[in-house]
């Protein structure tokens, strides 16, 4: 995790800058699903398809584009990261623009043709899981308790989150505030390190990611990711990353 305490709240120019790279990302949307309306798309081919729209706006990839689907979606980090393979059953394109340095993040999860009545627990799960979060963001909450809550409810439909349910942005795709929890007991820096973060409170003018994710070994995964930008009103969701059903 990248970035110090000190540059989790964002300057209104940093603010306008990471609003247009979200911009760009939410503009690969409906690239997406119409890709996916075709019958033969293949991951490798959204993944171009996503490249060259960002590229096309003056910005560059935030990091590799992520398009994986079936059993490989139930790997947080897939690698390759896009195959020849043709797209089916649940799955997620992970990806991000980078504009004028500052990193947009957003995964748009998905689900082809038919699944299992497992399978769409589980997706259902996790926009419920990320609708939430959205309405429990408060100033001044602990960023961990977010995560807390949301990972309760998760547990509660019979999921569990492997990772953190979101980081802040800026000009690292991974920056303060930390929203997770740590998952074994921390000793020496490790453990001081940790004390430090759990006092991390939501603020004004943060921006940060909110992805909750669930993933089934063997089945598949989704993960739904949007960009946040608190406000003295109420979160600002800077993109628009949704379940698309094809």
């Amino acid at each position: 995790m990248k970035g110090s305490i000190e540059r989790m709240i964002k300057t209104n120019r940093e603010i306008k800058t990471l609003k247009k790279s979200a911009s760009i990302a939410n503009s690969c949307i409906p690239v997406i699903e119409n890709a996916l309306k075709e019958n033969e798309i293949t991951e490798k081919e959204i993944a171009r398809r996503i490249r060259r729209k960002i590229y096309s706006q003056g910005a560059t990839l935030a990091f590799r584009i992520l398009v994986a689907s079936g059993k490989r979606s139930a790997i947080v980090h897939p690698k390759p990261s896009a195959t020849d393979k043709k797209i089916d059953g649940t799955g997620y394109v992970d990806f991000g623009a980078s504009y004028k340095n500052y990193k947009s993040d957003i995964t748009v999860p998905f689900v082809v043709g038919k699944i299992g009545k497992r399978e769409m627990k589980m997706v259902n799960a996790v926009v419920a899981a990320h609708n939430l979060a959205m309405r429990s963001i408060k100033i001044g909450m602990p960023c961990w308790k977010l995560h807390e809550k949301v990972n309760t409810f998760l547990r509660m439909k019979g999921f569990r989150m492997i990772h953190a349910m979101g980081h802040g942005l800026g000009k690292n795709v991974h920056e303060l505030p930390y929203i997770g929890k740590p998952r074994k007991k921390l000793r020496g820096l490790k453990k001081r390190r940790w004390e430090r973060l759990k006092k991390i409170v939501f603020q004004e003018n943060m921006v940060f990611t909110v992805e909750p994710a669930v993933y089934l070994k063997n089945v598949g995964g989704c993960r739904l990711e949007n960009v946040v930008l608190i406000t003295k009103r109420e979160p600002g969701i800077l993109t628009h990353a949704r379940l698309i059903k094809a």
